[in-house]
């Protein structure tokens, strides 16, 4: 056996060794630095969620005591600037509508209701609001929530049919504690709604059909 080589090995497998877990360091606080992003991004959802759940309590609240066209004329400003800054409110959206005399782009926040292609608008606090008159004789809009815009045309459903969304989109929510209440109070709607009064609704708050332009 040769010494020499012997000694000179030895440096050579500490080197190896130390390589090695500068390597696995390297690998942990990669795994903390991802962890740590992960949780900064829960927590921002966590955030954002507790702060939308605050906001509809408030909303209920003040539909309550003040009733609707109250609770919308006080909030409606508060729901633009959530939306404009991302934070997602239910089904609340960002409608952009030309206006039918000015030309001018008009923002107000809708009910959205349904995912990808199958969405639909659906006017709760009011059947005669100006944005429901705009979308009639435009035909056209765009929707956002933050940054994000998608365009779409719309199209106002018949009654029987939108009395049909109602009733597969709108009225399994009637029975949740807050959104439940906000669009109980809006619609006119038990809990428990018969066809009759889906239909007496559905006369009195237009369903827009959409669908995304390319």
């Amino acid at each position: 056996m040769n010494p020499t080589r012997n000694l000179h090995a030895m440096p050579g497998s500490r080197r190896r060794g130390i390589a090695a877990v500068g390597g696995l360091g390297t690998v942990l606080i990669a795994l903390h630095l991802a962890i740590a992003a992960f949780g900064a991004a829960a927590l921002w959802d966590w955030l954002g969620g507790l702060l939308a759940g605050l906001f509809l309590v408030v909303f209920a609240a003040v539909h309550v005591l003040g009733g609707a066209r109250l609770g919308h004329n006080l909030v409606g400003r508060a729901v633009s600037m959530l939306a404009r800054s991302g934070v997602r409110l239910g089904p609340v959206a960002l409608l952009t509508v030309a206006g039918r005399q000015s030309g001018l782009p008009r923002t107000n926040p809708v009910d959205v209701f349904g995912e990808g292609d199958h969405r639909w608008i659906i006017a709760t606090h009011s059947g005669n609001a100006q944005w429901v008159r705009n979308l009639r004789a435009a035909g056209r809009a765009s929707l956002g929530t933050g940054p994000t815009r998608t365009d779409f045309t719309a199209v106002e459903l018949p009654t029987d049919q939108a009395t049909r969304i109602l009733k597969d989109v709108v009225a399994p929510r009637l029975s949740r504690p807050v959104g439940g209440l906000v669009l109980r109070r809006t619609l006119g709607l038990p809990t428990q709604p018969t066809t009759a009064d889906l239909a007496r609704t559905a006369a009195t708050h237009p369903v827009f059909a959409l669908t995304p332009l390319p």
